[in-house]
């Protein structure tokens, strides 16, 4: 080939790839309109990837893209004739967007790490967040902004992403290579088209995205976001006289350059303006919350740490929950990250109050990794000093992920913990000084579409520990886990199925004494049809095995072996009424049979305003559950009620008022009080339990008014009530009221966060 043909093949590759860059002002109003487009770079040649047929998109969709100083501009023009329905639903910042809308995921630094998500519906609601191998978070909130028109024959999406928005590592040159994937969403015919042709199912999925250059724009911001809260409690639970409280505080994000962020807060504001679901856990295990504090959301992902097993590292929930005495303020809190070409390093460290008689600490976590085409690996530790407890907690881990190709990935970790703690009368004379280990080794292949598989085996030993900043369900076990899945995505013409699959999924698990904890199966089909309706069903089985948390430390049940299966409907997903329904049975640990179901209805009364919520009932002939006062085992037979209520309602762009309700009944009234034998089997006990109902219940209303990104207006209004008896025989009825009327907290706070 001549030195002229190589010339041209290099200046077509490098306009293909190259962004175009533009000097003008765009106005974000949903309208292409600016002459600016025209010189955009075009995509057009969209795929099917729900289901995932990669055949040619069934609408055109038509993805402009281009970059200036001010940051990168997608436009989507979105082909939908009149006869196809358009789903146009207002949701709330970061809500699951149940409507036509679409996504632009970018790679900032094009290595197939992690990339973020910025996702517009139709009627303009926003979805964020960080995408990672098999991985999404949610959590992640950045600045950015769009807007959406419509017309006959067409919708818009226009998206203005500043190079503000996060950190990325700095370009050779000037010239930055980075990766994007759009996508599309028919809501009411569960079609997604997407370009280049990736989905989220495949090894691959972050290696498919396609490539483009673009002009780095060097870009620094300071960002300052002042609070001041206002909490009025109108009742408490002691039936003491109800103190109110005003907090000041302040968060900050610097980004010197590019690749650099750092983010504080003085007295950061953790209260809640937004409450946690209600749980009601009589197991041995701890129940996993979400994050939903601000300091805890920004720029965290290089700190994910989530593992197969759904165990974290770094469980930022520990970190103002205090020890026994119930939530701590917290004084200063810093994160800092480092991205570059290769190397990644942060660090993040927060202070509690240890003023006084407080158990407050100390908290350290770090991340360093580094990046290769198709290997990463990565250190992590966290680190905890309490000095009224006297004790120090230390885990460290490595990790690394290998793609050895396209169709197989290994990831791997070794975890190392050590715990000391001085015996003193702040925790009850208790001396810990342990050290131990945990790792886990994961292998997927996805040989193509259709199938996948993978398989997973960790070990904890016996005296691991990483729950004073992590979350770990348990340790002492070794177990192993496969999974095979095959995914249907054509069906005959005539039918009207649209894709289906079906799963299969078995793991051992036994204790470091070698005692089998279980051995179990599971068998799950799924069938999505033309219409949108979808109906699954599940079975499983557990042999039976020894139950060595129960009791809480005491000896072991030796259970039997367990069955249960269920099958749920979920009606059209377009309709203005939508619901889900589910209907289970199975055995509990007694081998006594349990049953329940519940329905999600969804009611769209406007494109802004809806209502929905949750019943659901299940029975238990006989569930286990320790009883600490007798310190035996009980049986009791139950019924256990649950209700949500939600109206969410928007009546501008900027402002969403919700109103949420939820309420837990359980009556529990006990049929049998058991001992173990040697043998761990249950004997019947001289001594009897005793019966229990508990009704809890949490309403909230919350106002916000968002004044510019990421800074709002709250005015939450909060009531929570409770209830309990030895009844075990109330009655929902009587649950429901008591636990309305009994209430224990009621307050009304205000709150104002703005950025400058």
């Amino acid at each position: 080939m001549s030195k002229n043909a190589c010339r041209y093949l290099l200046l077509v590759t490098l306009g293909y790839l190259m962004v175009p860059a533009v000097y003008a002002a765009i106005t974000i109003d949903g309208e292409l309109d600016e002459p600016e487009w025209a010189n955009a770079r075009v995509y057009t040649d969209f795929v099917t990837v729900e289901p995932l047929t990669s055949d040619p998109a069934k609408y055109a969709t038509e993805v402009r893209m281009i970059t200036n100083e001010e940051g990168i501009f997608v436009g989507f023009r979105n082909y939908q004739p009149a006869a196809v329905k358009r789903v146009n639903r207002r949701f709330a910042r970061d809500a699951q967007i149940e409507s036509d809308h679409n996504v632009v995921s970018i790679d900032f630094d094009g290595t197939a790490q992690s990339g973020y998500d910025f996702t517009v519906g139709s009627a303009n609601s926003r979805q964020d967040g960080i995408v990672g191998h098999q991985t999404y978070s949610g959590d992640w909130d950045g600045i950015w902004y769009s807007q959406t028109s419509s017309e006959a024959d067409y919708w818009y999406s226009e998206i203005h992403i500043p190079w503000t928005v996060a950190p990325m590592s700095e370009a050779e040159e000037g010239v930055k290579n980075m990766a994007v994937w759009f996508s599309r969403v028919v809501f009411n015919e569960s079609l997604r088209f997407a370009f280049p042709n990736a989905y989220y199912s495949r090894n691959t999925f972050m290696e498919d995205w396609h490539p483009i250059e673009v002009k780095q724009v060097k870009a620094s911001t300071l960002d300052w976001f002042p609070y001041a809260s206002y909490n009025h409690n109108l009742r408490s639970s002691d039936d003491t006289d109800a103190t109110d409280n005003t907090n000041v505080g302040l968060d900050f994000i610097w980004r010197p350059n590019s690749n650099t962020q750092l983010t504080g807060a003085l007295n950061p504001d953790f209260g809640q303006v937004e409450s946690d679901d209600l749980v009601v856990n009589f197991s041995a295990f701890e129940t996993f919350v979400s994050e939903k504090r601000a300091f805890f959301t920004e720029n965290q992902g290089l700190f994910n740490s989530a593992q197969p097993n759904d165990d974290v590292v770094l469980y930022t929930r520990r970190i103002g929950a205090g020890v026994d005495e119930g939530l701590l303020d917290v004084d200063v809190a810093a994160k800092l990250t480092l991205y570059g070409k290769t190397v990644d390093m942060g660090l993040f460290v927060v202070s509690e109050d240890t003023s006084g008689e407080s158990a407050g600490g100390e908290f350290v976590s770090s991340r360093i990794q580094r990046k290769s085409d198709n290997f990463t690996v990565g250190h992590r530790l966290t680190h905890v000093t309490r000095d009224l407890l006297e004790r120090e907690a230390t885990v460290q881990g490595v990790d690394f992920r290998w793609e050895s190709s396209d169709k197989v990935t290994v990831s791997a970790q070794i975890l190392h913990s050590a715990i000391h703690q001085n015996a003193n009368d702040n925790n009850d004379y208790q001396s810990v000084d342990q050290q131990d280990y945990a790792g886990w080794v994961n292998w997927s292949y996805a040989p193509s579409d259709e199938w996948s598989h993978a398989l997973y085996f960790s070990h904890y030993g016996d005296d691991f520990e990483m729950n004073d900043m992590g979350y770990m369900r348990r340790n002492g076990f070794d177990e192993f886990y496969g999974y095979h899945r095959h995914n249907r995505l054509k069906y005959d013409q005539g039918t009207s199925l649209l894709s289906g699959s079906t799963e299969f999924a078995y793991s051992y698990r036994e204790n470091t004494a070698g005692e089998r904890l279980s051995l179990w199966t599971e068998l799950k089909f799924d069938w999505v049809f033309k219409s949108t309706r979808k109906i699954s069903a599940d079975f499983e089985t557990t042999s039976s095995g020894w139950d060595d948390r129960i009791t809480r430390g005491n000896e072991s049940y030796f259970r039997p072996a367990k069955y249960n299966a269920g099958l749920r409907y979920e009606s059209r997903r377009g309709n203005d009424f939508v619901f889900s329904a589910k209907a289970y049975t199975g055995t509990e640990d007694t081998g006594e049979l349990y049953y329940g179901a519940f329905i999600r209805p969804q009611l769209y009364l406007t494109e802004t305003l809806t209502l929905g919520g949750r019943v659901g009932f299940k029975k238990y002939r006989e569930w286990l559950l320790w009883d600490s006062e007798a310190s035996q085992l009980a049986g009791y037979e139950t019924d256990r009620y649950s209700g949500d209520i939600r109206l969410d309602w928007y009546p501008s762009n900027r402002q969403e008022v919700r109103i949420k309700f939820q309420w837990i009944g359980v009556d529990a009234e006990v049929i049998n009080s058991y001992q173990l034998d040697n043998s761990g089997d249950l004997q019947t006990s001289g001594t009897e339990s005793s019966s229990f109902s508990i009704s809890d219940t949490a309403f909230q209303i919350r106002y916000r008014y968002q004044l510019a990104p990421l800074s709002d207006i709250f005015v939450v209004y909060s009531r929570g009530g409770f209830f309990g008896s030895d009844s075990g025989d109330e009655g929902p009825g009587i649950l429901f009221n008591e636990g309305w009327s009994g209430v224990q907290v009621e307050s009304l706070i205000a709150k104002i966060r703005y950025r400058f």
